[in-house]
């Protein structure tokens, strides 16, 4: 059952004017997998993603979108976001939509000339005497200048006021052709929109089928279980895309009655072996939702900033669970003489002044990190954790690397750091690359990176 929806743009002719064309807009059903493969728009409603119209705006006014010609006559304002509460009727977004229909026309391409010529045409098919007359006003602002243009057509008119103006059909006194030096007179007159945009504009914000889309894919959903086992709470995931796979984290708060309903969840679904955390494929995540199983949201999409995606919670009681922590490491305030020790030990050269030992030192954990990179891969394959931000009480060290004296808990930090996702879930397919080994490690050492807190087993 699909229950998604997004809207479809397109631009259609004018009616008064074919030449240009203006937007119009609908909304039509999408599927799960345009949204999340192919960055099509997941319309949620008036209260949902308050950006998007900032978002469309932010397309609509960029200046590849401007026509050259006519930008020099500043025909191609910006469109501002519509006044009025993200609550209203109709929706903000909608609103917007409305404002760029009412106020933009979209062309080809669109020279002066052509823009004037168009206006020539639409003012003599209209041609009558209030709009002669508006003309002539808005040519000769005082009344002297106004009554001896006028005069200069017919010397027989008695004019010795505005209100003798109307006594006359000036539409028979004067022509289109009586204002050729007045331009702008006659556009602006002529055309009730100067405002102008390439009709490739719409291309940027729409996917082939004119659907919105103002990111090529979309990451994270929320997903709700829609039809849960009697009496059982409905569990909250939040899932994140990697690759062609999805990570699925479940929000379980203090509820104890989650945990399994989650855990069997995730067993009949898993690609993995995941208990709670568990991977997927589009495939599944596709037939979970046709099935009505799960009901889609997206509180985080958000098209101005990164998209991190819903961060999963689960409270934790120290007193109920094993934790482990990892302990200090060499710092940068340690005595020459104890990195001289430690680099000694390895067979390393311990010449040089401190900042130099630091640096030797920062090079053999890179090493020994390259070393037993894959026995860590193991361990954390097998035994997954979170981080916790605060470290509770009768924590318990990791059970691993206990033969690296000295460099043990700087390589495991380095590992962690590594492998944390999300600052909570340490995840051996996840890799943050922003510092290499060394330079980790020395960041470390220098306290320029930290790692607080605790592990739970989670699997």
């Amino acid at each position: 059952m699909n229950t998604l929806q997004t809207f479809k743009l397109w631009l259609e002719p004018d009616r008064d004017i074919p030449q240009f064309r203006r937007l119009r807009w609908a909304v039509e059903a999408v599927s799960i997998r345009d949204v999340l493969l192919h960055g099509v728009h997941p319309w949620a409603g008036s209260n949902k993603h308050y950006n998007l119209p900032d978002s469309v705006l932010k397309v609509v006014n960029d200046p590849t979108g401007h026509i050259p010609e006519l930008e020099q006559f500043h025909y191609c304002p910006d469109i501002m976001t519509p006044s009025g509460y993200a609550w209203d009727k109709p929706s903000k977004f909608e609103r917007t939509l409305h404002v760029i229909r009412e106020n933009m026309y979209f062309v080809e391409n669109l020279s002066y000339l052509e823009l004037l010529d168009i206006a020539k045409t639409m003012m003599r098919s209209q041609w009558n005497h209030s709009m002669a007359r508006e003309m002539a006003q808005c040519a000769y602002s005082g009344f002297q200048d106004l009554r001896q243009f006028l005069k200069s057509k017919d010397k027989k008119l008695k004019l010795s006021g505005y209100e003798d103006i109307d006594r006359h059909d000036l539409s028979r006194l004067l022509t289109l052709e009586d204002f050729s030096e007045w331009d702008s007179l006659i556009i602006s007159h002529a055309i009730p929109t100067l405002n102008f945009r390439k009709s490739a504009v719409l291309k940027n914000m729409t996917d082939e089928q004119g659907r919105l889309r103002l990111a090529p894919q979309i990451r994270h959903v929320t997903l709700t279980e829609k039809r849960p086992e009697s009496g059982n709470t409905p569990v909250i995931w939040c899932v994140a895309g990697e690759g062609t796979a999805w990570r699925f984290h479940p929000e379980l708060g203090d509820s104890k009655e989650k945990r399994p309903q989650s855990e069997a969840f995730a067993e009949h679904w898993r690609t993995d072996k995941g208990r709670l955390c568990f991977t997927t494929s589009t495939e599944k995540l596709v037939e979970m939702l046709e099935r009505g199983i799960m009901e889609p949201s997206f509180p985080t999409l958000n098209y101005e900033a990164e998209d991190k995606g819903p961060m999963a919670y689960v409270t934790v009681h120290g007193s109920q669970v094993q934790s482990f922590r990892i302990g200090g490491y060499p710092r940068q305030n340690a005595t020459g003489e104890l990195l001289k020790d430690i680099l000694h030990q390895y067979d390393v050269p311990m010449t040089g002044n401190k900042e130099q030992l630091i640096q030797e030192l920062a090079a053999l954990a890179a090493k020994k990190y390259h070393d037993r990179a894959s026995e860590m891969d193991r361990f954390f394959e097998k035994h997954r954790y979170i981080r916790m931000r605060t470290a509770p009480k009768n924590t318990a060290e990791l059970p691993l690397l206990e033969d690296l004296t000295n460099l043990r808990n700087l390589v495991l930090t380095m590992y962690a750091v590594k492998h944390l996702r999300g600052d909570a879930i340490l995840e051996v397919s996840h890799q943050n690359d922003t510092y290499t080994e060394e330079e980790l490690a020395l960041a470390l050492i220098t306290g320029k990176v930290e790692l607080t807190g605790a592990f739970l087993r989670v699997a």
